[in-house]
């Protein structure tokens, strides 16, 4: 069966989109991730291209005619896998190592079939800001899921962005380019927590890239940072599997973490963070 084009087949639509407020819009790839796109008066800005299954820029042309520029939240290949339908990326030097690596030949074929493979990488830091026009973003440095991992916040339309360091689902914190003892990935994140509630009074809503958007501010960041002390004291709750969303009770062999080891959940309220298990 033919079908009418690349975003399009025996499942339907591969890409969902949404407008939450003038300028702002949210676009999915059946409810895997979240990619957000803003649109100022001179250019817009895209928070990351999802796995690049599809064709993905002819969604994001479909809602502005304006230059975009492509920005990745880290380096993950979730998030980096349709950057190859634009010549320019922007991300934070950590990104830039694992951001061309593809989870699987699957991936790795829809990569190859991108007309921008070896598109160029421009670096961001934290404190940078990008002016679309009638809408100013600035960068935040946030890594604990990732080295490379980064903020966006919007400061006209009052929503800071988190990729995966933050979201409704768990955070990851095993999934690194270099593994490192749990206290210090855990400590990283609180201060991440921190310094993004320190900036608190900037932003209405947290939009992160996986498992719902937007949230409300306060009772996540304090969820984590609570959590986040609580992994650190040897206090948090230890749930009886991994079980969340998306994420498997106990992962098998063929699952892509499983080869990462054993792993442990804990929760406090709406905060889950799933770990490397400690070896006895």
């Amino acid at each position: 069966m033919k079908y009418r084009n690349a975003n399009i087949d025996e499942r339907g639509l591969l890409f969902g989109k949404w407008c939450s407020m003038p300028g702002v819009w949210t676009l999915t790839n059946r409810w895997q991730n979240f990619m957000h796109l803003l649109v100022g008066e001179e250019k817009a800005l895209l928070i990351d291209t999802g796995y690049g299954e599809g064709d993905f820029r002819q969604i994001v042309e479909s809602i502005t005619d304006k230059p975009v520029m492509v920005v990745n939240t880290h380096g993950h290949f979730d998030h980096t896998g349709g950057n190859g339908w634009w010549e320019d990326v922007w991300m934070s030097e950590g990104a830039v190592s694992g951001a061309r690596v593809p989870f699987s030949e699957e991936q790795q074929q829809w990569y190859d079939a991108k007309p921008h493979k070896d598109y160029r990488i421009h670096l961001l830091k934290d404190g940078d800001i990008i002016d679309l026009g009638g809408k100013v973003v600035e960068v935040l440095s946030i890594p604990a899921h990732q080295e490379g991992s980064i903020a966006l916040l919007d400061k006209t339309d009052r929503l800071l962005f988190t990729g995966d360091e933050m979201e409704s689902g768990q955070v990851l914190l095993f999934v690194r380019d270099r593994n490192l003892p749990l206290e210090q990935v855990v400590s990283t994140h609180k201060r991440n927590m921190e310094k993004l509630a320190a900036r608190r009074s900037e932003y209405d809503f947290i939009c992160p890239a996986h498992n719902g958007t937007l949230l409300q501010p306060d009772l996540y960041l304090n969820d984590f940072i609570a959590l986040d002390q609580e992994l650190l004291d040897g206090t948090a709750e230890i749930q009886p599997d991994t079980a969340g969303f998306g994420f498997a009770p106990n992962p098998d062999t063929n699952d892509m973490f499983a080869k990462m080891g054993p792993k442990e959940r804990a929760q406090h309220g709406q905060a889950s963070i799933v770990y490397l298990k400690k070896e006895e």
